[in-house]
């Protein structure tokens, strides 16, 4: 009978990691401050990026606002042998890619503002909060949230798929398997 229960927790365990096997999305922001910043993305999934949308909107500046835009990018760095076009303003934009592939980098500088001060400074500190959505050629989803890396002035997202209904129901599926297995062992 312990046999049989250490299958299924295997099982569950199998089909919870299986999102974090296609790899994770990285976008940092060193802690240069100022008007001119500088974001960049790596594609360490499996799969090539379609699209990534940065939101600011739940971010809070030293203003008491949250981070937007200043028109577009000053200047964009495309992934090897593609393109990346930018769309959006204010608190959320973003960009589309063509050959946005594994190992590839993707950078833009920008010039970060306020909601409510169009000459704002920002900080790498008011990235904070930010959430980085990426789309793949699979359909995979990957979204992210930037955080301090450590005790330094950096920030990054870790972008990690997110887990598609299938997944939830085979987990559900799973637990309920093994709260069967466990009520029919307390019967005997």
């Amino acid at each position: 009978m312990k046999l049989r229960h250490i299958a299924l927790a295997v099982s569950f365990a199998l089909v919870s990691s299986q999102a974090m096997a296609n790899g994770s999305i990285f976008v940092t922001e060193p802690g240069a401050d100022g008007f001119n910043i500088e974001t960049l993305g790596f594609n360490g999934s499996s799969y090539l990026i379609t699209q990534i949308t940065f939101d600011f909107s739940s971010t809070t500046t030293s203003d008491g606002s949250y981070l937007v835009i200043d028109g577009s990018p000053i200047s964009i760095t495309p992934p090897a042998g593609g393109t990346a076009t930018f769309f959006g303003s204010g608190a959320v934009f973003g960009f589309n890619f063509t050959s946005f592939d594994t190992f590839d980098v993707f950078k833009f500088s920008w010039d970060p503002d306020s909601a409510i001060d169009g000459s704002y400074g920002a900080t790498s500190f008011d990235f904070i909060g930010g959430v980085v959505t990426a789309w793949t050629d699979n359909g995979l989803v990957y979204t992210g949230t930037f955080a301090q890396v450590g005790f330094t002035p950096d920030v990054a997202a870790v972008l990690t798929p997110v887990p598609e209904p299938s997944s939830y129901a085979l987990m559900l599926a799973g637990i309920g398997l093994l709260g069967i297995a466990m009520r029919r062992k307390s019967q005997t």
